[in-house]
């Protein structure tokens, strides 16, 4: 957490929703210093080494509490939140009240002496609200560095001070600490009579670390023994070339040991197998080069009676262009008219008695037409 309204709300500058007034006398403040006093304590003697051998004084550090402020590398100080149990078994007003108070009051020295790189500037043990609680702001620094100043913030380094180092992202230096400050927690606990209910742990009385550690060397076992079990099975070339053969007298024959011999099977018999896999996998390697070459000539034979269905296409086209469809239709015209004449001239001289039985289908197909 950060800003100047958390270190307000530890001492109660001024009272939220959640803090019971008539308790807030019970509360106790360990340690309060301005934020801004307490850079100047550690920094200043080395903000001044520093800037003494800057030439340019725009490399010159005028605030460096202002500056680690807008920083994107560090924060300006860090606070923890340490309780134990909750509204229920640890409640502040509770009978268990007084005891939480004990086991945080000790914590809170005990931190003092694991953390030297944490510089504490406000501490604040709340009994006020729903259960008891210790706040914790601190600084992180290191000293003797060569880059920047010689005594500079970094969280990162501080811990790595007090033999705290990660391993990745995964399991950072943070989460490092954080699990053995709730470990020293959980020690003075049980000082006390009280054990630490570690929930979601897959593992009865393992910490977090300690679960998270032996997973890996359960992974790290395996993958040796799988390791171990690839090289029993590979063939020792070396082994076989210093088989020597010993000639048998009177014969032209020739002896091993037995140890060499069961050697020389085993290998013979590995051998067999690999050329036995290896032929399989040639084969079905020219069965896909064949397919990509029958596929291949399908191809290409696609694309010639595509082209050729264009320029088929493309022909059609041309002939349908060339028609003549108005001579056509003149023609049709020209056609019904000169029916319409015949018909004329049958009905006026009384002939269709001669033609009454094409009538019908004269009629029938004029209609169409």
């Amino acid at each position: 957490m950060s800003g100047d309204g958390v270190v307000a709300h530890n001492r109660r500058t001024y009272i939220a929703e959640n803090v019971d007034p008539t308790r807030t006398h019970l509360n106790t403040e360990y340690c309060y210093t301005p934020i801004e006093d307490a850079y100047h304590q550690l920094f200043d003697e080395a903000q001044a080494e520093y800037n003494a051998k800057q030439k340019r004084k725009d490399r010159r550090i005028e605030n460096y509490y202002e500056k680690i402020c807008k920083s994107d590398q560090e924060k300006p100080f860090y606070e923890v939140i340490f309780q134990v149990g909750n509204k229920d078994d640890m409640a502040a007003d509770g009978e268990n009240a007084e005891l939480a108070k004990t086991i945080l009051d000790k914590f809170y020295h005990s931190f003092l002496e694991r953390n030297p790189q944490l510089h504490v500037y406000s501490a604040h043990l709340h009994m006020d609200e729903a259960t008891p609680h210790l706040h914790i702001d601190f600084i992180p620094f290191t000293t003797g560095s060569k880059r920047g100043l010689s005594t500079r913030v970094s969280l990162k380094q501080a811990l790595a001070d007090q033999g705290i180092t990660g391993e990745g992202r995964s399991l950072t230096e943070r989460d490092l600490w954080v699990q053995k400050e709730k470990e020293f927690l959980a020690t003075i606990m049980l000082e006390h009579g009280i054990e630490w209910e570690q929930k979601g742990e897959h593992k009865e009385h393992l910490s977090v670390l300690e679960f998270k550690r032996e997973k890996r060397k359960e992974e790290l076992a395996e993958l040796e023994q799988t390791i171990e079990r690839v090289q029993q099975q590979q063939v020792s070339i070396k082994a076989v070339e210093q088989i020597e053969a010993k000639p048998l007298p009177l014969t032209s024959k020739v002896a091993v040991e037995r140890e060499d011999y069961q050697m020389l099977v085993t290998a013979a018999q590995k051998y067999v197998v690999q050329e036995k896999q290896e032929s399989k996998l040639k084969k079905l390697l020219r069965e896909a080069k064949k397919t990509i070459t029958d596929l291949k000539a399908k191809i290409e034979s696609l694309v010639v009676e595509l082209a050729t269905t264009k320029d088929e296409l493309a022909q059609y086209k041309s002939v349908r262009g060339q028609l003549r469809t108005a001579d056509l239709e003149q023609e049709n015209d020209r056609l019904r008219k000169r029916l319409h004449t015949y018909d004329d001239v049958i009905s006026r001289n009384n002939l269709w008695s001669y033609f009454s039985k094409h009538k019908e289908k004269v009629i029938q197909k004029r209609d169409t037409r």
